[in-house]
């Protein structure tokens, strides 16, 4: 899925690009069904993560993530954390509750709340799927193999995105009106995932990585402690403006009510002459 990834890096750039173009028509759309205009904000962000998850898998962090550690778990960084927060900021469920007919909508509902979905979105399961997934990457020896194996690089990478994802929705969720679990777990997980982050950063700096020479390390290292404590940080700042978010979603929902039930009923049918 690099840029010489023939036609697997041409289909991710179309998969992407189709990602950003509905996306952009639904936002722009809203007015006309009576929401509130859709803010900038959550479209740069969408737009942003998707340059991101490019950048990893057809761009130069994909290509150069192939051969060299450092630019390997810079790339884990920007698909695994940055662009999941990108992306769930970019409030896309939210979109589609607003754009949808609703038999897709139905289908959206059900997918959403299936007990597998739930269970993996759960924060504690999910921060497990994000540190274990790394932990073992990089004290063993994935982490060689996809320096040398585009595909698998490929794989690790979607792996950690979809893992990323599942964490940074189970512990943000940006939808006003959706169950959250208690913010003192999904505080918790986050401390606790990031200290294993940076314990693990620690440890492959001192004690390296399996087939990977000793120079590439440490920076290596530097790079996923730096990722993780940032990301950590986004996820906090977040957390912290759920309860105004929350309000302005709610504002706009009731102002998208009252548009509609202001607007004129149609009116009825005049019967021709012809019938009279």
């Amino acid at each position: 899925m690099h840029s010489h990834g023939g036609m697997l890096g041409t289909f991710t750039l179309i998969a992407l690009t189709v990602a950003g173009a509905v996306y952009i028509v639904g936002a722009a759309g809203q007015r006309r069904r009576g929401h509130a205009a859709w803010p900038l904000a959550r479209t740069v962000a969408w737009i942003a993560g998707l340059l991101a998850i490019a950048a990893v898998l057809v761009g130069p962090l994909g290509h150069a993530g192939g051969h060299d550690l450092t630019t390997h778990v810079l790339g884990h960084v920007v698909i695994g954390m940055v662009a999941p927060v990108l992306l769930v900021l970019g409030s896309p469920v939210t979109l589609a509750r607003r754009t949808l007919e609703p038999v897709p909508l139905q289908r959206l509902g059900r997918l959403a709340g299936n007990p597998l979905t739930r269970a993996l979105a759960f924060p504690v399961v999910a921060a497990v799927l994000v540190v274990g997934g790394s932990w073992l990457l990089y004290t063993g020896t994935t982490a060689s193999d996809s320096t040398r194996d585009p595909a698998l690089h490929s794989v690790v990478m979607i792996g950690f995105l979809l893992a990323g994802l599942l964490l940074t929705a189970g512990v943000v969720g940006v939808s006003a009106g959706i169950r959250r679990t208690p913010r003192w777990l999904r505080v918790t997980v986050v401390v606790l995932s990031t200290a294993v982050l940076c314990v693990e950063a620690a440890l492959m700096g001192a004690a390296g990585v399996p087939g990977i020479p000793a120079d590439q390390v440490p920076s290596a290292s530097a790079a996923l402690w730096i990722g993780a404590v940032l990301y950590a940080v986004a996820l906090g700042v977040v957390i912290a403006g759920e309860r105004a978010r929350d309000a302005r979603t709610a504002h706009d929902e009731r102002v998208a009510a009252d548009v509609r039930e202001a607007r004129p009923a149609p009116a009825a049918p005049v019967a021709s002459d012809a019938a009279s």
